[in-house]
């Protein structure tokens, strides 16, 4: 499921961050469905999916294969509306990203989010940029990073990230 969607990533390598940018926004709807699928199949429960900008595509797939709502996170990173968990003391909320550099515009949503009740316990990211450290963030907020495809930045441009890479589909969960 994750072939097609990690081969388009690999095939721009080693790339400039503008360049990954550029292909990851020129995807279609279609181009998501395996990561959505895969991202259905392999991550623990969740209420509901809320979508970084740009991850609208995605998330409206994984939120169907799931049959739980969907809520954008707008613009300015607003967090979803006072509606629909059917239970707010469950798994919580996916929040699902394109691209996940420095991890601020996320983090924001998930504070946001917390302050309205609703707790975002996974994020969900097409490609992590490893060296920014949004994980760390993140994970410091209660808020656990599962990646498609994880890049480094190096100086000859954005690699497969060799030194820690995400396990969790190979049935290893990182620490």
């Amino acid at each position: 499921m994750k072939v097609v969607f990690r081969e388009s990533v690999l095939s721009l390598l080693p790339a400039s961050e503008s360049a990954l940018l550029g292909h990851l926004g020129g995807l279609q709807p279609r181009d998501w469905q395996s990561l959505a699928e895969l991202f259905a199949a392999r991550l623990p429960d969740f209420d509901a999916v809320i979508a970084m900008p740009g991850a609208e595509a995605l998330a409206a797939q994984v939120a169907r294969m799931r049959g739980v709502p969907l809520w954008p996170a707008g613009e300015a990173g607003d967090p979803p509306p006072d509606r629909g968990l059917a239970n707010p003391s469950g798994p919580g909320a996916l929040l699902l990203t394109v691209h996940l550099g420095s991890g601020e515009p996320e983090l924001a949503v998930v504070e946001q989010a917390a302050a309205r009740g609703v707790a975002v316990r996974l994020l969900g990211a097409g490609v992590e940029r490893t060296s920014q450290g949004a994980r760390a963030r993140l994970l410091e907020a209660g808020t656990q990073v599962r990646a498609a495809v994880q890049l480094a930045d190096t100086p000859g441009g954005l690699t497969l990230e060799r030194r820690t890479p995400d396990r969790w589909l190979g049935g290893h969960e990182p620490s």
